[in-house]
């Protein structure tokens, strides 16, 4: 998936949403996803009591831990094939894919919609995993963050990169098996598709600014160096991926589309 980039606006100034929370920001967000994206329900569930078994990042990164749910995951993917020789790189890439992929458009939406800002410390976010080990469900305890309130679209998103996503893909490299820029290269292939999704929300002035500042600015806002930078690349006039995300090594696994290795 690539959306064709025409003017990128880089001096977007920040309007508060077009949702204003009356009984209180979970309410807010989850009217939010029940009019643009139903199933968002489904997956993100705000302010309930969270099953027993959710784990946080901090309990699912323990070593034992992230073992046992890689090794349920490696036993799904060749379920079919058990002679094959398993690789754990294209693996993880494929288990963070899910993490993320459900993870990240959920809150992404509702930072850069509503007036108020969702804490996204990663305490707040409870995971439900599925048997196969890979996640199925986020519980998010929802607070306001009154400083990430006061920033604009581009500073939140930013936030949310340091202080949401880059605890998880760390973590994940830390236990071996994959680097880093692999997991931020399908990260950022994720957010360029869902700026895409919510165009017509936003703004397509202000999707394409915000498409700018991820993937075309070498630094945060902060001075610290962007992991989202050139994760997706123009070509032919179009935002695509930068490189192949590994899931072609897995056994049953459908390639990508839009695979570069194609």
């Amino acid at each position: 998936m690539a959306y064709r980039i025409t003017e990128i606006v880089e001096n977007l100034v920040w309007q508060p949403g077009g949702i204003t929370p009356s009984s209180g920001l979970a309410a807010a967000i989850r009217d939010l996803f029940t009019s643009q994206r139903p199933y968002f329900n489904d997956i993100v569930r705000l302010d309930e009591p969270s099953p027993h078994s959710t784990l946080t990042l901090a309990q699912w990164s323990r070593p034992a831990t992230l073992t046992s749910l890689m090794a349920s995951y490696s036993d799904h993917i060749y379920r079919n094939q058990p002679a094959m020789d398993r690789e754990n790189k294209p693996l993880k890439s494929l288990w963070a894919q899910w993490y993320l992929g459900l993870m990240v458009p959920p809150v992404l939406l509702a930072l850069v919609t509503q007036s108020r800002a969702l804490d996204i410390a990663p305490e707040h976010f409870h995971v439900e995993f599925h048997e196969t080990g890979r996640a199925a469900c986020f519980w998010i305890d929802v607070h306001d963050d009154p400083a990430a309130t006061r920033l604009p679209p581009r500073e939140r998103v930013e936030k949310f990169v340091v202080d949401g996503i880059a605890p998880v893909i760390a973590a994940l490299e830390a236990s071996g098996d994959i680097n880093a820029r692999l997991i931020w290269s399908n990260t950022g292939y994720l957010i360029n598709w869902f700026l895409g999704e919510v165009k017509e929300l936003i703004g397509e002035p202000a999707a394409d600014a915000l498409r700018h500042t991820c993937f075309m600015e070498k630094q945060l806002l902060s001075g610290a160096d962007n992991p989202l930078y050139r994760t997706v690349v123009m070509r032919d006039g179009m935002l695509v991926r930068r490189t192949c995300c590994q899931r072609y090594r897995l056994p049953d696994v459908v390639q990508c589309g839009d695979c570069t290795l194609k």
